[in-house]
């Protein structure tokens, strides 16, 4: 099947064809392919917008989470420094010793505070203490001084033999310690 047109109307057909190139290229060129672009770069720019809201939120959700972390780890060197504090404190020392002394009838002699030994992570301080007490007082003060919130410890007991009330003479060396810091 073969179509006839009249030379106007091939005129016609080849302006309709040019203006429908010409206009097709211009739209693909000036508008199509523009906002297309536009388009990918707005997308890419939500993506990463998206991106950093979902990086924020799980960095919030961990700020919670270290923040707490936070508080607990201040709570534990609170208690740690009461155990351990950063400072001698030799004052809080003999009214340790004289409170616990009086509380388990151990009768104090001397307490005579010693030199300081420097450790890896603390400093130790040694106090000589005499007195006298009975077995059971002895252990008593002892086993006090072991659970006291403050970290001490007993070296180098020595005590003589019970007189007729059963006291006994009693030296030994209280070591307390120090924070390094």
């Amino acid at each position: 099947m073969t179509v006839k047109l009249s030379p106007d109307q091939q005129k016609y057909l080849a302006v309709a064809v040019l203006v429908l190139g010409g206009g097709g290229f211009g739209y693909i060129k000036y508008f199509w392919l523009p906002v297309s672009e536009k388009i990918s770069e707005t997308r890419a720019k939500i993506e990463e917008v998206e991106g950093k809201i979902a990086k924020a939120k799980n960095q919030a959700v961990r700020l919670n989470k270290i923040q707490k972390e936070l508080e607990e780890l201040n709570v534990a060197a609170l208690e740690a420094e009461k155990r351990l504090p950063k400072t001698q404190d030799l004052p809080a020392v003999i009214d340790t010793v004289t409170a616990l002394s009086r509380r388990y009838n151990l009768k104090l002699a001397t307490f005579v505070p010693g030199g300081s030994k420097p450790q890896a992570h603390f400093i130790e301080t040694t106090y000589m203490v005499t007195g006298s007490a009975t077995f059971h007082e002895l252990g008593r003060f002892l086993a006090a001084v072991a659970l006291e919130e403050r970290i001490y410890n007993v070296r180098g007991i020595t005590y003589g033999a019970p007189d007729t009330e059963g006291r006994m003479n009693v030296t030994f060396q209280l070591i307390s310690y120090q924070y390094k810091g």
